[in-house]
């Protein structure tokens, strides 16, 4: 009995390792992403190879899990801190937020895709990849600013509203079918005061 517990125990340690082992090399890639907003195919295969030995090695929850609460929070970061560069040096909070999110949907986002496309349990609960990674974009990135004081100064001052800023805002807002947060509510209502007409799922406020 004991030589059996034991090898059990051996043999979970193992799995564990390749698990841990695998996660790492993803999460630093992902790392990487963020921060350069590019990987190498031959990096991008790698990753999927060793996604896929983590999946082996994991239950049906880990990957979604692991993906909110370590590799969306590290990236959300990363994004905030360029975010903030870019402003204090041009002071242009709407422009810099439009700029950074036409490269996040340019690069960083069809990257990941990419990397976790073969991730069933995702597509079994009816999730995305895409959908997760524009919500924590939604509430780390976006609504981390003060975007809804400075869009009411631009209308104010009667100043251009970026394009790529009201696609971001569309974008995002399409989530309302079904999400009915209040981080959803506050993206309409931006919606509203960018678009017109734009009929906002939430009412009229």
């Amino acid at each position: 009995f004991e030589s059996s517990a034991m090898s059990y125990l051996t043999q979970q340690d193992s799995i564990y390792s390749v698990k841990d082992c695998n996660w790492n090399f993803i999460t630093k890639k992902v790392a990487q992403l963020f921060k350069e907003r590019k990987l190498k195919d031959l990096q991008l295969r790698q990753v999927s190879q060793a996604l896929m030995s983590f999946v082996g090695h994991a239950n049906d929850n880990t990957f979604s899990l692991e993906y909110k609460r370590t590799l969306m929070k590290d990236g959300m970061r990363s994004l905030r801190e360029s975010l903030n560069e870019e402003i204090q040096r041009t002071g242009d909070l709407l422009t810099a937020l439009g700029e950074l999110w036409s490269e996040f949907m340019r690069e960083i986002v069809p990257n990941l895709q990419l990397m976790f496309a073969n991730i069933k349990n995702l597509k079994a609960k009816g999730d995305s990849v895409e959908r997760i990674t524009l919500e924590h974009f939604r509430d780390e990135v976006v609504l981390q600013t003060e975007i809804e004081v400075a869009l009411i100064r631009a209308k104010s001052e009667d100043q251009e509203i970026p394009k790529n800023l009201i696609q971001m805002l569309l974008i995002l807002g399409n989530m309302a079918n079904t999400d009915k947060s209040d981080n959803q509510r506050r993206i309409c209502d931006m919606c509203a005061q960018v678009v017109y007409p734009y009929l906002n799922p939430f009412g009229s406020g």
